[in-house]
């Protein structure tokens, strides 16, 4: 696969930066010694947050770091940006919280405004925008209560059901694909046990895959990634996302290339800029069909990641993409920002 990328169009921190970031996240290393977290849950966040605060700082930026929103509230002239990981805590839809809170206060956060974040963070309504600027999506239907499962979709089995909101793929497991709306049904019901919105779509066949890039004058798309699964339908299930057993590799998906790239441009259009992001699909290689999925603003960023693995092929390191983005994240909102908090 051939890609209009060139690493020289990378933007790189000055040796002779001053930028200062705050680093937000839950298990973010903090001072004196700024030490990795002890962590009894599964996923590896506080080894992955100490490598993010690490890396930034061998960049030479100067970083202050906080588990908790309340830092916002600190003296607003000791951050240039917002760097923010805090998108799992126990309220709805958190993802948009701290830009929603940065927008008000004129701090500068890295990824994107509080609108987009919202609209990435609704898998229903990021289907409705991408299918209006053109990408190729599965039909869906949007469920908010058990009542609601009385009326099945327009569309016939078989279906996929999920969390319409949430990150990690949280709620999809094997009993997502269902043959028929009985099974569909029952599925959304445990979901909605677990408090959570459902959306159904048609199933599509074939293998996830994604697209990472990161943001520029014009988007530079990395590479395709697939994510390695052994479940049924080749899905990505909460398990696997969270512990990540099968890793990823590059993926190619010959001619239909091309359409990959031209969905990357139309979604920039339409919400763009963003400084990093991932589109995640279904391709069915037998067929050259892609269908996207969702859009992810705060993806992960790691050395074992889809991001990095992309950009490795062009030889550039976690160090090179996180400077990238930082550097573009700051030039676009000096030209942005406004404030009118007191």
């Amino acid at each position: 696969m051939r890609l209009p990328f060139a690493p020289e169009f990378l933007f790189r921190p000055s040796p002779r930066t001053t930028a200062r970031l705050l680093f937000l996240a839950r298990h973010a290393p903090l001072e004196p010694d700024y030490a990795c977290r002890a962590y009894a849950g599964d996923g590896g966040y506080p080894a992955y947050y100490h490598r993010l605060y690490t890396v930034l700082k061998s960049l030479g930026y100067q970083v202050s770091t906080s588990s908790e929103p309340q830092a916002l509230f600190g003296p607003r002239s000791a951050v240039d940006l917002v760097v923010s990981f805090l998108n799992r805590m126990p309220m709805a839809t958190p993802e948009v919280l701290i830009a929603a809170q940065c927008a008000y206060m004129g701090l500068p956060i890295l990824g994107a405004a509080a609108n987009v974040r919202a609209l990435a963070e609704d898998k229903w309504f990021s289907k409705l925008a991408a299918s209006a600027a053109g990408l190729p999506t599965a039909r869906g239907a949007p469920y908010a209560t058990p009542e609601a499962l009385a009326t099945p979709p327009d569309f016939p089995g078989p279906y996929f059901v999920k969390n319409r909101f949430g990150a990690a793929s949280e709620g999809v497991s094997e009993r997502s694909i269902q043959d028929d709306w009985k099974g569909a049904a029952t599925t959304a019901l445990e979901l909605m046990a677990r408090g959570m919105a459902v959306l159904v779509e048609e199933y599509v066949p074939g293998l996830d895959v994604t697209v990472p890039a990161l943001g520029g004058p014009s988007p530079v798309v990395l590479g395709l990634v697939a994510p390695g699964s052994d479940r049924l339908g080749g899905i990505i299930t909460e398990d696997l996302k969270r512990d990540d057993p099968l890793g990823y590799a590059l993926f190619d998906p010959g001619p239909a290339a091309q359409g990959f790239l031209a969905d990357v441009d139309a979604l920039w259009r339409a919400v763009g800029p963003i400084d990093y992001f991932r589109m995640d699909y279904r391709f069915d290689p037998a067929k050259g069909r892609r269908v996207f999925l969702e859009f992810n603003i705060c993806c992960h960023i790691g050395r074992s990641g889809a991001i990095c693995l992309a950009a490795s092929q062009w030889g550039l390191s976690q160090a090179d993409v996180l400077g990238h983005v930082v550097e573009f994240s700051l030039s676009r909102q000096r030209r942005e920002q406004r404030s009118w908090a007191s």
